[in-house]
């Protein structure tokens, strides 16, 4: 019987390789990108396009958003204070009710809670106070699913309270011996399965990093003995929130996770891109776009927007390989100063899709290359690039000058002769060359504040953990 229950164990595991894999994913996907907030008529505009598009066989917006969560990462929630208050509220609640012994109205209680914090990690991470909610949700969660013979679910609770509070105990003094002994008995469970360790690599070194919305430090980390189990990842960079990455750390095993703290700015719920700026946009939208695709397994992706093109607002579009961040076609469809039909909507769809027919109905996608750090010159984050040569070379040509009037310096004899093809050039070489070291010691200057601005940015902040607050100072020094 063993025997036969580990075959239907390994087929149904097959099974579900197979249903992944083909999940992830063998049609192209669909993406917004806008620089600033999305339009209000956004919807309005790109119906068209889309619904053409599903005809064609592109996945469905929610489909894609699953499998962004899935093979990705998937939104954090934002709640403000009221409405994690609520939450807070609604764990309280229903702790009293496992108190006062009603274990069905605990758990929806609790959960419901849970559930609304989980999603919002943000609202949770470096918070001590809702983290003690948190775990306390979490303890009468686990024993009201064990007082109603519910097993596994009450193991399963208990579990995330020792993974997400490591530092952490269920006293006898606060809690009673039941509670003790049942944490202490899956947590002895846990620890003969063994521990594995979590490595996160963040591309910018001032994001701060929690793990179970625990603290864990700024940019890349290592937490090492951890329980096995699942792992909820999240960066924040000042108030601005990341995305939500889950990970699976194994008993005796590595688990790794990359982050690209760009792609978890942009990365919104629709699925869209949303870019602070235009400029941002056009640096960021190819890049960002084929690392999702590559992410859920998508051949290629289409980028939809609205945005100026050649003077006018337009609908826009471009596909990306998951291969290059070269577009493979692009179109645009005005919208001003009349709404067109939505058959020249469709056309776009089309060509975005493959027909090359539809191309005499879209205008074509006039839009700039991205400036590149050469291109710049003395724009921009670095605007000393040029300014520095020009200083530190002037700077030396100058002393080269003062030198030579120095060296060519005939002052009269005593006699009072002297030849008459020479001149008194010692007092202006002397003014020539300090000219010279002045503008050099500019063009020096220069090449250290332009080194500067190359370096990320220097950032500091004090993050709450559980022993109280931890200054963190960032940045390339």
């Amino acid at each position: 019987m063993a025997y036969i229950r580990s075959v239907r164990v390994i087929l149904i595991a097959i099974a579900i390789a197979c249903a992944t894999s083909r999940a992830a994913h063998a049609e192209p996907i669909v993406l917004e990108s806008h620089a600033g907030s999305r339009p209000d008529d956004a919807d309005r505009l790109l119906a068209p396009v889309m619904a053409e598009l599903a005809k064609a066989g592109f996945p469905a917006r929610q489909d894609v958003e699953r499998l962004i969560a899935t093979h990705l990462s998937r939104v954090a929630a934002a709640l403000d204070d009221a409405r994690a208050g609520e939450s807070v509220g609604s764990i309280e609640a229903g702790y009293k009710k496992f108190v006062a012994g009603d274990f069905d109205g605990a758990i929806t209680d609790i959960q419901r809670g849970l559930d609304a914090l989980r999603a919002a990690p943000g609202a949770v991470a470096g918070k001590n106070d809702r983290r003690a909610a948190v775990m306390r949700g979490l303890l009468g969660l686990a024993l009201s699913h064990r007082r109603l013979g519910h097993q596994s679910e009450a193991t399963a609770a208990m579990a995330e309270l020792v993974r997400s509070f490591p530092d952490r105990e269920v006293s006898y003094k606060d809690y009673g011996p039941e509670p003790r002994d049942f944490f202490q008995k899956v947590q002895g469970e846990l620890a003969r399965e063994g521990q594995g360790s979590l490595a996160v690599d963040v591309d910018d070194d001032r994001a701060v990093v929690f793990i179970n919305e625990r603290y864990a430090g700024v940019g890349d980390i290592t937490v090492k003995d951890l329980y096995a189990g699942r792992y909820r990842v999240f960066l924040q960079q000042g108030e601005q929130l990341g995305r939500v990455h889950e990970v699976d750390v194994e008993p005796g095993r590595a688990a790794s996770v990359s982050v690209s703290w760009q792609l978890d700015a942009a990365l919104r719920a629709g699925p869209a891109l949303v870019f602070a700026d235009e400029a941002t946009r056009q640096e960021q939208e190819p890049r960002q776009a084929v690392r999702v695709a590559r992410a859920v397994g998508a051949p290629s992706v289409v980028v939809l927007g609205i945005r100026d093109n050649r003077g006018r607002r337009s609908v826009v579009g471009a596909v990306y390989s998951a291969d290059s961040t070269r577009p493979l076609r692009s179109g645009a469809v005005a919208v001003e100063p009349v709404v067109p039909a939505a058959e020249r909507l469709q056309a776009l769809a089309r060509l975005l899709a493959g027909d090359e027919a539809a191309a005499g109905l879209v205008a074509p996608l006039g839009e700039p290359r991205p400036a590149s750090e050469d291109d710049r010159g003395g724009t921009g984050d670095r605007p000393f690039r040029v300014w520095k040569w020009v200083a530190l070379g002037g700077g030396v040509a100058v002393i080269a000058t003062g030198v030579a009037l120095i060296a060519i310096d005939d002052p009269p004899t005593d006699s009072g002769s002297r030849d008459p093809s020479s001149r008194e050039t010692k007092v202006p070489g002397i003014v020539t060359a300090a000219a010279g070291a002045a503008l050099s010691g500019l063009g020096v200057y220069l090449f250290v504040r332009d080194a500067r601005d190359r370096r990320s940015a220097r950032s500091a902040a004090i993050v709450p953990t559980d022993s109280g607050a931890t200054f963190v100072l960032s940045g390339s020094f």
